[in-house]
């Protein structure tokens, strides 16, 4: 029997921030997807998928040459035939799990990260991989294999493990050990188009920036701030405003929030209202916050939460609530009320 797992994972600072190559701080939390297979024989892989009761059949022989949109199973065995990793044994294998799909805690990321684990165990490859490097093989298969619109921040923070500040132009992360307090989920289950989304936001954001280079050779994202903004807007068409004021003021507020987590004994208020802060950019600038949603939110912060953030691509799916512990069941049911499929607590791991 040869078992694998992988985390969710939520973005608490730099959404909309890692396509742009800019710094994100995010973390795992306890909810997993888990596969588990057994040798069957045959050459093939049967994949039994609990969650939506179905199966997928993979011949090892394939030569994956033509992969459909989407599929991370195929991807992932390309990327690792291609660094010399082949399975050459078939299995039976049960994928099951407890993160909500397509809800903005990185299910899909997840999935390929537990995947490609599971490949390595199966193919009797007995080199010690470094968790960044099957966060890349994962950021290879999940975005590059299929020129999507994400960046890198899921399949590293789910990868390496832990409340993380990401590097995202190299993929370096350092580690905050902090405790945020209660954290809960709220599933809207108002389902999003995750890579429509994406596609439109980063398309945007980079039109923005680009506007800039050509205005000014020397500009670099990163390096910008806020009072830039005011300064540079007038070259920009105003329909690129909002992803410009994102891209910067977001960018400000992650900084910031660094600064505050890596404090010997952080001021949680002070990150309260930067979660705040980073939330109403996405929802006033960036509109990724459906209505319904700002509804449950606030009826969050009526029961006690101190803070809310939408997660992931936004449209729809998940947010947090940072609350004190004895306010944590109080929140969930204001949230469920509010009329969300469903709240739970969560650990950071």
């Amino acid at each position: 029997m040869i078992e694998s797992k992988a985390p969710g994972r939520v973005c608490f600072f730099g959404d909309h921030q890692d396509y742009l190559t800019l710094p994100v701080i995010a973390g795992t939390i306890d909810r997993f997807v888990r596969i588990k297979g057994e040798t069957n024989g045959e050459e093939y892989l049967r994949l039994i998928l609990i969650d939506f009761d179905s199966q997928i059949k993979i011949n090892l022989n394939e030569p994956l040459e033509i992969l459909q949109k989407g599929d991370y199973f195929r991807s992932s065995m390309r990327v690792l035939r291609r660094n010399g990793i082949i399975i050459n044994e078939g299995y039976d294998i049960e994928i099951k799990g407890d993160i909500p799909i397509k809800s903005g805690l990185s299910s899909s990321s997840a999935l390929t990260v537990a995947w490609i684990r599971f490949l390595i165990k199966a193919s009797g490859n007995t080199n010690k991989f470094s968790d960044e490097q099957l966060a890349r093989w994962a950021y290879e298969s999940e975005v590059l294999e299929f020129d999507e619109a994400g960046g890198l921040m899921d399949q590293y923070t789910i990868s390496i493990g832990g409340m993380l500040h990401i590097n995202t132009i190299d993929g370096t992360c350092e580690r905050l050990k902090v405790s945020l307090g209660g954290l809960i989920i709220g599933d809207s289950g108002i389902e999003k188009n995750t890579q429509g989304i994406l596609s439109e936001l980063k398309n945007n954001a980079l039109k923005s920036i680009e506007v800039m280079v050509k205005h000014n050779s020397n500009f670099r994202i990163h390096d910008a701030k806020k009072q830039d903004f005011y300064d540079l807007r007038k070259n920009l068409p105003f329909e690129l405003h909002p992803y410009f004021y994102a891209a910067i003021f977001n960018h400000e507020i992650t900084q910031n929030a660094l600064l505050e987590l890596k404090n010997p004994v952080p001021d949680m208020k002070k990150i309260a209202n930067l979660v705040n802060a980073h939330q109403e950019i996405l929802d006033k600038k960036l509109n990724n916050t459906p209505q319904e949603m700002i509804y449950m939110m606030n009826a969050a912060k009526n029961a006690g939460a101190s803070a809310v953030k939408i997660v992931g691509s936004g449209g729809g799916g998940c947010f947090f609530a940072m609350t004190e512990a004895q306010s944590e069941q109080k929140v969930i049911d204001s949230i469920v009320e509010a009329g969300a499929k469903n709240a739970f607590s969560v650990n950071l791991i």
